[in-house]
């Protein structure tokens, strides 16, 4: 009964439209997926859903990896052919820009008669290799979008999704705070989130944020950068020994004071929209109205001397001096020294 059911089910999704791209945490099987984008870490979350659903109605799901770079002959329909016991099938087929001519042949022809109680999932993740495959699957198959993300944006509006979908809340600036600790990776930024879900109660707050990723290398050399352009000298001290202390590269902390000084020496002066600014800078327009608060306190030519500094530590701290340390330490009390003059 229950393999009629999905295969009922299925059929109802073989006629469907195209998808502009279903989110991986709501996504439901079908008899043709595909997975697209370059985005590993949603291509395997995607994964994961679809199995756990099929062996929630199937305990005896069939699984089967299948790399398309070698296929043979026939293999295909083999794999997708009915089983002595009549288990329900998944076949994973990776990656489609991989794949070899045989297995385009018999991709293209499953496609003329697909096989009952199998879900044949395709992976692609980009280049022109298969886009005769991709385009005569429009329309038939469930495409799960797995873009990477390119900016600070994309992985905002990612950790906003997951939260969403978790039914919980994060306050903005949590949110901000948690993809400069933990956005290096869609993996890293996705696992911080599942964290604080599952070990925070209510609202998450930009404190409990700081308590569980505060340690890492992108958040503790902004937090260094914020608080020498802010003129709080031993906060930013403090903040840059602990920092060396950990690990953290002095070169790490010359490119967070760099970006943040960009951004000042931009703003000072400026008049008119913060978002086109923004966009001129290739910054987030929220980082950059976080950075105008600061601007407020400084003037030109301060700002410029505050920019060359850096630059002269980042030379420093790439091998022009002895002691790199201190030569950022030096920049870091000059930027300070600077505000409100």
């Amino acid at each position: 009964m229950a393999a009629a059911q999905r295969g009922s089910g299925q059929r109802g999704r073989r006629g469907a439209a195209p998808s502009a791209g279903e989110d991986f945490r709501t996504v439901e099987p079908a008899a043709l997926m595909l997975l697209r984008g370059p985005e590993d870490y949603l291509a395997s979350r995607a994964l994961d859903r679809i199995k756990s659903q099929l062996r929630a109605q199937h305990p005896d799901l069939e699984y089967t990896r299948f790399d398309v770079s070698v296929a043979a002959s026939g293999e295909l329909a083999t794999l997708a052919s009915p089983s002595l016991f009549g288990e329900a099938r998944m076949i994973l087929a990776e990656d489609l820009a991989q794949m070899n001519d045989t297995f385009l042949a018999d991709a293209l022809a499953y496609l003329d008669e697909v096989a009952e109680d199998v879900t044949l999932v395709m992976r692609h993740s980009g280049g022109n290799r298969g886009k005769k495959l991709i385009d005569a699957l429009a329309g038939r198959a469930v495409v799960v979008d797995c873009a990477a993300a390119k900016s600070d944006a994309d992985k905002m509006d990612f950790l906003r999704r997951e939260f969403r979908a978790a039914g919980r809340e994060i306050q903005s600036d949590a949110a901000r705070a948690l993809v400069a600790a933990a956005g290096s990776s869609l993996s890293d930024l996705g696992g911080a989130c599942q964290q604080l879900i599952r070990d925070v109660a209510g609202q998450i707050t930009e404190d409990d944020v700081d308590r569980y990723h505060g340690g890492r290398v992108e958040a503790t050399a902004f937090k260094v950068a914020d608080a020498a352009f802010e003129g709080r000298r031993d906060a930013a001290t403090r903040l840059y020994r602990h920092a060396v202390s950990t690990g953290v590269s002095p070169i790490a902390v010359t490119a967070a004071l760099a970006r943040k000084g960009r951004q000042i020496a931009a703003l000072v002066d400026h008049r008119g929209s913060t978002d086109r600014l923004a966009s001129s800078l290739g910054v987030p327009p929220w980082q950059l109205r976080q950075a105008a608060e600061t601007a407020r306190r400084w003037q030109s030519h301060r700002a410029a001397a505050a920019v060359e500094a850096v630059a002269r530590a980042d030379a420093e701290a790439k091998g022009a001096s002895r002691t790199p340390e201190y030569a950022v330490e030096r920049a870091i009390g000059i930027i300070a020294g600077s505000v409100g003059r």
